[in-house]
């Protein structure tokens, strides 16, 4: 299909310092059909009608809750008429051929369905990430994060466990079998649920590097507590993995997966960052409190299922360094300093 048309969806919450530099990048582009849906998740700073005078062409979507980056996404989707479907976080910004050159994967990669551009950080010369890799303690590996990004290794393109949801490209056929994101999600995790699903159903999601986007991660997450931050993303891996995983593999991982996190919270108390701790224990609960309804969602999951979790792994599955761990354990999880 000659110029396929794009919908390219922007959630939005309070981003109203963002949203110049990425519509203006998005309005000179040279790829000519496309449309641009931004979903305000109820925005108190301006934001609607910042976009109402300078971006009229932009089609709001007004919403008067936050529902997060999964129902926000998914709000959007309802208006896209595309062929293709590009989220994409409010404080990126991209060059004039940007889409032009995030549709030649699809040309060149058999069975893909998802892509996720290169991804640098703003203002410096780093990589944001290429994408993650699933690993043997369930634990992502998020491949890339803050390197060089002229380095060989990140200048090629491979398929990935799963997408950042920052700018990522995903055919319209993938969405219209599996759905978007699980909007029980809210925020975290839900576009690792989403790659996986679509796994599963037998398509691809790859790093790709002919399309660069720049990301400022000044977003939305950050104005969240932390503990709040946890428990949703404890809580979305965990439900995840009782979607998506075969039996075989979801009676290997859980209680890697339960003692682990466990051992997290326990650390945590001990840190006197108790509210972390009962994040974790919230999580388990609310899954509980949720399962007829999760295991209504796997049995349609595993009933369409076209490759096994043990093929995926073949081409997704990358175990890091020690040297990873520590610097998860340390910098993100704050479990040996004052980070949290």
């Amino acid at each position: 299909m000659k110029n396929p048309f794009i919908s390219i969806i922007i959630v939005n919450y309070n981003g109203k310092k963002w949203l110049d530099s990425c519509l203006s990048s998005l309005h000179k582009q040279s790829y000519p059909n496309y449309e641009i849906i931004l979903v305000d998740n109820n925005s108190l700073d301006g934001s609607i009608e910042f976009i109402e005078k300078h971006f009229p062409r932009v089609q709001l979507v007004k919403l008067s809750e936050n529902i997060g980056f999964a129902g926000g996404n998914n709000e959007g989707y309802k208006k896209a008429k595309g062929d293709y479907i590009l989220l994409l976080n409010n404080d990126t910004k991209v060059g004039k051929t940007f889409l032009s050159d995030f549709l030649k994967a699809f040309d060149e990669i058999p069975n893909l369905g998802i892509a996720q551009s290169k991804l640098l950080l703003m203002n410096k010369n780093q990589l944001d990430t290429c994408g993650g890799f699933w690993t043997s303690t369930s634990f992502l590996y998020y491949y890339g994060n803050f390197k060089d990004p002229d380095l060989p290794i990140y200048n090629k393109p491979f398929p990935v466990f799963t997408c950042k949801g920052a700018s990522v490209l995903i055919k319209r056929e993938v969405i219209e079998k599996i759905g978007l994101f699980d909007e029980r999600f809210w925020n975290y995790y839900e576009e690792t649920d989403f790659c996986h699903r679509a796994w599963i159903a037998g398509w691809e999601s790859w790093y790709w590097t002919k399309a660069v986007c720049e990301h400022a991660m000044g977003g939305t997450s950050l104005t969240f507590k932390n503990d709040f931050i946890q428990f949703h993303n404890f809580k979305n891996k965990l439900c995840s993995y009782l979607k998506n995983l075969s039996m075989f593999e979801l009676v290997k991982t859980l209680p890697i997966f339960l003692i682990l996190n466990i051992a997290i919270g326990t650390i945590w108390l001990f840190q006197g960052k108790w509210r972390h701790s009962i994040a974790i224990i919230k999580a388990i609960w609310w899954n509980i409190v949720h399962f007829p309804e999760t295991m209504m969602k796997r049995r349609k999951i595993q009933g369409s299922r076209k490759l096994s979790d043990s093929s995926i792994w073949q081409k997704v599955k990358k175990n890091p360094a020690l040297s990873y761990y520590k610097y998860l354990f340390t910098d993100t999880l704050g479990l040996f300093s004052d980070k949290l």
